[in-house]
């Protein structure tokens, strides 16, 4: 199973450290400052003590998401902001290129959409930026048990990349 947790709050980047413990001390039942955060190799936070326990956070200007599993997980959140265009024919592939300019409506919304959901992907493998964005299309990855769900929240995007069942 997997939660997210939405949270509105200015200082986003100085609070998510303390957002995702209370998060994980409500899931656990424990007190969250007391939990052992650990880093992989790539930058994944993980509980050292709950090896069972999954959770990833992202934080834009304005607001956190913290997704809590018992499975790995990726999360990623973007503002809807116009977008630069050289940032996707650079980073995305010819599908997602194609279905982001397929219409000038809501270019911004498919372009934050592609790019949250390649986020949560490589978050969710655990190797962040080492896999290239190119590599792989998250229009067509929703196979082999592996699920990506974007949601659109007060000018949010928010994409969770997990496991389904």
């Amino acid at each position: 199973m997997t939660k997210l947790y939405f949270l509105k709050k200015e200082n986003a980047a100085t609070y998510s450290e303390l957002f995702a413990r209370n998060v994980l001390g409500k899931w656990l039942e424990v007190d969250g400052s007391s939990l052992s955060i650990s880093i992989n190799e790539f930058g994944k936070p993980y509980l050292r003590d709950y090896p069972n326990i999954h959770y990833n956070i992202s934080h834009k200007k304005g607001a956190i998401v913290c997704a809590v599993s018992d499975e790995p997980v990726g999360v990623d959140i973007e503002r809807i902001t116009n977008f630069n265009k050289r940032i996707a024919e650079r980073f995305f592939t010819q599908n997602e290129q194609t279905y982001i300019f397929a219409d000038k409506r809501n270019q911004d919304q498919r372009f934050a959409k592609v790019w949250t959901r390649k986020e949560a992907y490589v978050k969710w493998i655990g190797k962040g930026m080492m896999i290239p964005f190119t590599s792989f299309d998250v229009l067509q990855l929703d196979h082999n048990n592996v699920f990506i769900n974007t949601e659109f929240v007060g000018g949010y995007v928010i994409s969770v990349c997990h496991y389904s069942i």
